[in-house]
């Protein structure tokens, strides 16, 4: 719930600063869409970074991609222990809001047809 509530945010701050980028700067719909894409791609980039980071950091022996489970890495046994703060994962939700700011302008109106 508070990850849904932090996406929500995130979607409505991104959406109000790129109409007054649009506004000020006199940009169309796509050229801010393509932004927001790359800002998403940036943030998501960054989790990662971090989240290895950490991860490393804090718990090396943890830090593989090695199997320990059918599906599951070694890695993603660190997930809800506090290993990685919880910043980390708002910059990961932060890009799931910049990719959908990014792409709602263009779903919503084929869902008016």
């Amino acid at each position: 719930m508070k990850a849904m509530k932090i996406i929500i945010i995130g979607v409505f701050v991104f959406a109000v600063t790129a109409m007054r980028i649009t506004k000020y700067f006199g940009l169309e719909k796509w050229h801010l869409s393509l932004w927001l894409i790359g800002l998403a791609i940036f943030l998501y980039l960054l989790n990662a970074l971090l989240t290895q980071y950490f991860i490393r950091r804090r718990t090396p022996d943890l830090a593989s991609s090695e199997e320990v489970l059918p599906a599951t890495q070694k890695w993603e046994l660190t997930a809800g222990l506090g290993i990685v703060p919880k910043w980390v994962s708002v910059i990961g939700l932060l890009a799931i809001s910049a990719l959908a700011t990014a792409v709602l302008p263009w779903v919503i109106p084929l869902l008016k047809r």
